[in-house]
């Protein structure tokens, strides 16, 4: 994922946010899309905005551990939301805010894997070529 992608997905995500309420979804139901929205915004931004890569190869091997565990709970996640088996299934519930989480998801998705990218280059840089493995 490259930056202009990242800050694509935020306004995608904002204008979206803007279209449900056009919708008429309901505030409760609103209120955690509005959550994601701003968790996203949050998030983007502290990818670009801070020094967030860990500096030790232990440091960065923790973070890629825990960036791993986050995507595969994500992905299970999604695939529980998006099982057509389960009756009514989320596209038979065509919900727009549920959707819209779905998407959601999938996009902090996208996040993670640029941050195990970027955490995988840096434990490139920093551990010796004698303990890489392939």
């Amino acid at each position: 994922m490259e930056i202009r992608q990242m800050i694509e997905d935020v306004a995608r995500a904002k204008n979206d946010l803007a279209g449900l309420v056009l919708d008429g979804v309901t505030p409760q139901r609103l209120k955690r899309c509005t959550s994601a929205v701003a968790d996203l915004e949050t998030g983007v931004a502290e990818l670009l905005g801070t020094r967030w890569i860990p500096q030790t190869s232990h440091e960065i091997t923790a973070a890629i551990h825990c960036v791993k565990e986050n995507l595969r709970r994500l992905q299970s996640d999604v695939d529980d939301a998006v099982d057509v088996n389960v009756a009514p299934n989320i596209f038979e519930r065509a919900l727009p805010d549920e959707l819209f989480r779905v998407w959601m998801a999938m996009t902090f998705g996208r996040l993670l894997e640029f941050q195990l990218e970027a955490l995988m280059d840096a434990l490139s840089k920093v551990m010796p070529q004698s303990q890489m493995v392939n």
